[in-house]
């Protein structure tokens, strides 16, 4: 039976091994990696088990577009190679994002199959005014706007390029509501 839940830090060990499987460990040097600086805060990860395996992991990473609107990178996905082809990670996929969008984060990026993420409302990034600090296929750069937001309303002001969250007070992190977050504290607060 399969359940859905947020990741533990019991389960980083297990989601490095998925994404090892998945990825291989030269993912660390794909655009997107430039983006993921700060740790994954647990609030902001998915992960699937059967029984007490855990079979498929989904991370969000908060980024900014443009010196200051937050915005989510989604990714990485990956589902364990023996259960690919069983509908997990489009499962994993509508609930993190039907998630995020009720904690109120509006705008979703995705650097991924456009046949894969088109059907969950993202399309091409670039149109709308969106760039990567570094070599992407440009298909595969996308976007979405997340609950009653448009990607209208959304359009980058002073600047369209996805930066890392930013860092304050010596290693503190601003959310997308403002509020300060201690690296060293609760991930879950």
């Amino acid at each position: 039976m399969f359940t859905i839940s947020n990741e533990t830090p019991e389960d980083h060990c297990a989601i490095d091994s998925l994404l090892d499987a998945g990825f291989g460990a030269e993912r660390n040097a794909l655009t997107v990696y430039r983006l993921r600086l700060a740790p994954p805060r647990p609030d902001l990860g998915f992960v699937i088990r059967d029984e007490n395996r855990l079979v498929a992991s989904l991370r969000f990473w908060p980024v900014l577009v443009g010196p200051s609107m937050p915005a989510l990178l989604l990714g990485p996905l990956v589902v364990a190679p023996d259960r690919q082809g069983a509908g997990l990670g489009k499962r994993l996929v509508r609930h993190a994002l039907d998630q995020v969008s009720r904690d109120g984060w509006r705008l979703c990026l995705v650097v991924g199959g456009p046949n894969y993420y088109a059907p969950f409302g993202f399309e091409p990034a670039a149109p709308w005014g969106f760039a990567l600090p570094g070599p992407v296929a440009l298909e595969r750069f996308q976007v979405r706007a997340l609950g009653e937001t448009t990607l209208t309303d959304l359009l980058p002001s002073g600047g369209s390029m996805v930066h890392p969250w930013r860092s304050v007070r010596g290693g503190g992190l601003i959310d997308h509501r403002g509020r300060w977050w201690h690296e060293t504290a609760s991930l879950a607060a």
